[in-house]
């Protein structure tokens, strides 16, 4: 929206798909690398990655620093930190979508929701899918 200054919140997302989408296209480069045949000169990451940030920061003249370390992990099949940390949710995808849905409902019927109604709807849905032994979010959810 023009004329307002962005959240922190929202720059720190922006800057974080910046460096995902830098980070990804350097894997790809890595690979191309490691393809080449025996015998031919190759770069090694800590040089991709080198390259990378130079390239990035002509073209928007922002700088964003890669780590060669994740480079060569993630080039190794390793996942990153927000595929890792999208694995460790209780809620599908869909079941967000569904505690959406129903917080929406509550506001269209006029309903106020509470921390304590909200919690306890993610609950039985938590339960329904992962059996008996869940114990709930907890307070901090």
């Amino acid at each position: 929206m023009p004329g307002r200054a962005k959240s922190a919140t929202q720059k720190r997302r922006e800057a974080r798909e910046a460096h995902d989408y830098l980070m990804s296209r350097a894997v790809e480069a890595y690979h191309t690398e490691l393809a080449k045949p025996p015998g031919v000169q190759r770069r090694g990451a800590r040089t991709i990655c080198h390259d990378f940030e130079k390239m990035n920061l002509e073209s928007t003249g922002k700088l964003i620093k890669l780590s060669f370390s994740t480079l060569s992990r993630l080039a190794a099949g390793g996942n990153s930190l927000a595929k890792a940390r999208a694995a460790e949710t209780w809620l599908t995808t869909e079941e967000t979508e569904l505690v959406i849905a129903y917080i929406e409902e509550l506001g269209n019927c006029g309903f106020p929701l509470s921390h304590k109604r909200l919690r306890e709807h993610v609950n039985e849905i938590c339960t329904t899918r992962l059996g008996e032994g869940f114990r709930g979010v907890g307070q901090q959810w």
